[in-house]
């Protein structure tokens, strides 16, 4: 059922998002093809919103502040994740694994990858900052409109 804490959550996510990939980007490897980095991005925080944020929104007060560090670590997961799955498809089309255990253990070594590699201060703050917006819009919307 779509309600205005959904819409706003979701909106909110998805431009922090496009945000951190924007952020990402620069730390990045040169040739790799960063078009449909921030699209993806903005796509999960726009699921993550939807799916996540939005529904806790009409709690009280008090959660404003879990839901948002708890957005966070879903985006963040979400995203790292889709990414790890990416090249682990990738590597299996090339042979790189001896079995699918092997192939799925590598998704969680990829993920831990991208995180010690792309999680700087920046990113960091964006995140988190971007979560807690998005978690206060979203109550205010759900008090509001709800």
């Amino acid at each position: 059922m779509p309600t205005a804490a959904k819409l706003v959550a979701a909106l909110i996510l998805s431009a922090t998002g496009w945000f951190c990939a924007e952020l990402i980007k620069p730390l990045m490897e040169e040739g790799r093809d960063l078009s449909k980095l921030s699209p993806i991005f903005a796509l999960v925080g726009l699921f993550v919103g939807w799916k996540f944020l939005g529904p806790r929104a009409d709690r009280r007060l008090g959660s404003v502040g879990a839901n948002a560090f708890t957005t966070a670590l879903v985006q963040a997961g979400v995203t790292f994740f889709i990414f790890a799955f990416a090249i682990m498809i990738q590597q299996s089309l090339r042979k790189a694994y001896d079995g699918p255990i092997e192939a799925v253990q590598d998704i969680f070594m990829i993920s831990v990858d991208f995180y010690q590699k792309y999680a700087t201060g920046e990113v960091m703050v964006a995140v988190l900052l971007g979560g807690g917006l998005a978690s206060w819009c979203a109550f205010n919307a759900a008090r509001k409109w709800g």
